[in-house]
C-alpha cells in the first residue's frame, strides 16, 4: 500500500508540511527547465565515516545493476531524493523540488526508472523520470481521473517498463482509490485497461519476468489499513492484465507491499495481515505456477509487517520491513529482515540505530548472495541505508 510504512504510524503534521510545502502546486509547477531536465543533483561528497551516507528523511525504493551501480529513491525536506552507489559511496545525484519517488528499476548502467507523485496531498499527478547515464529528466505520463501517483516500477529493456499506482489524491489523503498500470514503449507511458475491484483499491508494486509475464500486487478497498482490505494481485499475459485469485489469512484485514519473480513458476509477494486483535503479522505468499498460497514466516516482536521483497535466485529471496511496536504504544519500531533459503524464512539480525520511536526499511534489492541492500528511514527524519555482505547487516 502507498501509506508510508503500510501500518498505522502517523507522519508528524509538522513534518509533512515542511517536506512538501509545495503540495498544491500544478505538475508544471516543478518544471525544471526545457524537456524537464533537472540535472544530476548536489553532487554530495562521500562520508568518511563508518555509516552510509544519511540524508535528511527517508527512502522507499532500491534497486541496481551490478555492485558499483545501486540507486535508492525517496524525499527530503522540500525536494524529492534519488541517492547512488557507485561501488565505494553513497551519493545524492538528485534532489529537485518535483515531488516525491517511490520506487525505481536499473536495467543498466544508462537506462533507469524513478516514479513516484508530485504532491503528498491532491490533486497529485503520477511522476516519472529517466536516467540516460548522465542526468534524471521527467517524462510525461498521462493523467488519470485528475490526479494519481506511481507507487512501483519495473524495467527489463529501454522499450518495456511497466508503473504501477492508483488513481486518487496523494498518500496524505487517505480514501478509495481505483488501480492504475502503465506501460513505457520506449516512445510514450499509456495507461493500461484493467478490472477494477467493486470497493476499489491501489497497487504498489510490479514484476517483470518476460514481455508476456508480469504481476502486480496490492490491495482492495481504502488506503486505511485494518478496515477489511483483500489482497490484490494481477497477471499480464502479453495482452490483458486479470486478476489471479489470491488468499486472504483470517484477519481484519490483508496488503500486499511487494512482489519479486525469479520465473514463471517461482515469485513472491509479502505484505501483512491485521489480526482481530489490531497486531500485525508479516504475510508472505508464493506463486508455483499454478495457484498462489501463503507460506509460513516469522513474526519478530509479535507485532511486524513487510514492506519489500527481491529474490537473487531460488534459494535467495530477502523480504523487510518493520515492527509496529511504536504504532501499538508499546516500544520502539525495529528494522525487520527475513531470509528464505528455499526451504523456510528465518529472521536475520539488523542494525537499529538510535532513534526516538522509529527505524524501518521500506525498501531492499539483491544483487548478489554477498550483494543486499535495504533502505529506510530512522524517526521519519534521515534515511536508512544497510548491507549485507552475506554473514551480517551493517548500517
Amino acid at each position: 500500500m502507498k501509506r508510508l510504512l503500510v501500518m498505522t504510524m502517523v507522519i508528524p503534521v509538522a513534518l509533512a508540511v515542511a517536506v512538501f510545502a509545495k503540495a498544491n502546486a500544478s505538475p508544471e509547477a516543478f518544471s525544471c527547465g526545457s524537456g524537464g531536465d533537472c540535472g544530476s543533483g548536489t553532487g554530495t561528497s562521500c562520508t568518511t565515516s563508518s555509516s552510509y551516507l544519511s540524508v535528511a528523511n527517508r527512502l522507499y525504493g532500491v534497486a541496481g545493476t551490478s555492485t558499483s551501480d545501486v540507486w535508492a529513491v525517496g524525499l527530503k525536506p522540500g525536494a524529492s531524493l534519488i541517492m547512488h552507489w557507485d561501488g565505494s559511496c553513497w551519493t545524492v545525484s538528485y534532489d529537485q523540488p518535483v515531488g516525491y519517488f517511490e520506487s525505481v528499476s536499473a536495467v543498466s548502467a544508462s537506462d533507469a526508472w524513478a516514479v513516484g507523485g508530485t504532491s503528498w496531498w491532491n490533486p497529485s499527478h503520477t511522476l516519472a523520470e529517466h536516467w540516460d547515464g548522465s542526468s534524471w529528466t521527467v517524462v510525461p505520463t498521462p493523467v488519470e481521473g485528475g490526479s494519481a501517483i506511481f507507487d512501483g516500477v519495473a524495467a527489463t529493456s529501454a522499450t518495456n517498463a511497466w508503473a504501477v499506482g492508483s488513481i486518487g489524491p496523494g498518500p496524505g489523503d487517505p480514501a478509495v482509490d481505483s488501480p492504475l498500470i502503465e506501460h513505457w514503449d520506449g516512445t510514450a507511458w499509456a495507461a493500461q485497461s484493467l478490472g477494477v475491484p467493486t470497493s476499489g483499491g491501489q497497487l504498489v508494486a510490479v514484476a517483470v519476468i518476460s514481455a508476456d509475464d508480469a504481476w502486480a500486487v496490492g490491495n482492495t478497498g481504502g488506503t486505511g489499513e485494518g478496515t477489511g482490505q483483500t489482497t490484490l494481485i494481477e497477471h499480464w499475459d502479453g495482452s490483458t492484465w486479470t486478476r489471479v485469485p489470491s488468499p486472504d489469512p483470517a484477519g481484519q484485514g490483508n496488503a500486499l507491499g511487494s512482489v519479486a519473480a525469479i520465473g514463471a513458476d517461482d515469485v513472491w509477494a509479502v505484505g501483512q495481515t491485521v489480526t482481530d486483535s489490531g497486531a500485525w503479522k508479516p504475510l508472505t505468499m508464493h506463486w508455483n505456477g499454478s495457484t498462489w498460497s501463503v507460506v509460513t514466516s516469522p513474526d519478530p516482536a509479535g507485532d511486524s509487517a513487510l514492506r519489500a521483497v527481491s529474490a537473487g535466485s531460488a534459494d535467495d529471496v530477502w523480504a523487510v520491513g518493520a515492527t509496529d511496536l511504536c504504532g501499538h504504544g508499546t516500544g520502539k519500531c525495529t528494522t525487520v529482515a527475513m531470509h528464505w533459503d528455499g526451504s523456510s524464512w528465518t529472521t536475520a539480525s539488523t542494525v537499529n540505530p538510535s532513534s526516538s520511536y522509529l527505524n524501518a526499511f521500506l525498501g531492499v534489492t539483491v544483487i548478489a548472495g554477498d550483494d543486499v541492500w535495504a533502505v529506510g528511514t530512522t524517526d521519519y527524519a534521515s534515511t536508512l541505508i544497510e548491507h549485507w555482505d552475506a554473514s551480517h547487516w551493517r548500517d
